[in-house]
């Protein structure tokens, strides 16, 4: 089984110019609650620090915007697997 590597998050703080008290906001919003994070988690929480920093999305609107995000990368995975397997299908089939 191979293990992801976890970030510890002050260290991606750091990394993105965040601070104590974005990450707080975020968290009473329920996000980024580990002191920890996957590589996954990691781009999120970039992602975060920039629609506060540059768009000035509050924390709830992160909080959405996330969700909405990983919804559409799930779905973007799904129509790849399913691209994928229409085109290694035999195109003879299910023809008279």
């Amino acid at each position: 089984m191979t293990r992801t590597r976890r970030i510890a998050i002050r260290e991606v703080l750091v990394h993105i110019g965040g601070d104590d008290r974005m990450l707080a906001s975020l968290r009473e919003e329920g996000l980024f609650e580990a002191d920890e994070l996957d590589p996954r988690e990691a781009d999120e929480l970039r992602v975060a620090a920039l629609m506060m920093a540059e768009l000035g999305v509050n924390p709830a609107g992160v909080q959405v915007a996330l969700h909405l995000r990983r919804r559409l990368l799930a779905i973007d995975a799904r129509l790849g697997v399913l691209g994928r397997e229409l085109g290694t299908r035999d195109p003879n089939d299910g023809k008279r």
